[in-house]
C-alpha cells in the first residue's frame, strides 16, 4: 500500500484556485530581498541591541530570583526561631 492510496483525488477546483493563485503571485515572489551593502552597519547594530537586551533581561531575571529566595529564606528562618521560642 502507498501514502497515495489515502489521498483525495485533486479536484479541478484545487487546481483552478491554485492556478489563479500562482498567476496572482508575482514572479519573483519567492526571491530573498536583496540587501544593499550599506545596510550590514544596521544589522550589527540591531544584533548589539538585541544582545545587551538579553544580557539585561537575563541578569535581571537572576537578580529577582536571588532577592526572592534569599528574602523566603529568611522568612522560613524567621518562622522556625518562632516556632522554637527562640
Amino acid at each position: 500500500m502507498t501514502p497515495d492510496t489515502h489521498r483525495a483525488p485533486p479536484t479541478s477546483a484545487f487546481r483552478a484556485l491554485a492556478a489563479a493563485a500562482l498567476a496572482w503571485a508575482p514572479p519573483g515572489h519567492a526571491a530573498p530581498p536583496s540587501t544593499p551593502p550599506g545596510d550590514t552597519d544596521i544589522d550589527l547594530l540591531l544584533f548589539l541591541l538585541a544582545a545587551l537586551f538579553w544580557g539585561v533581561a537575563h541578569v535581571w531575571t537572576l537578580l529577582v530570583v536571588w532577592a526572592e529566595a534569599r528574602a523566603s529564606g529568611v522568612r522560613a528562618t524567621a518562622g522556625k526561631e518562632a516556632a522554637h521560642g527562640r
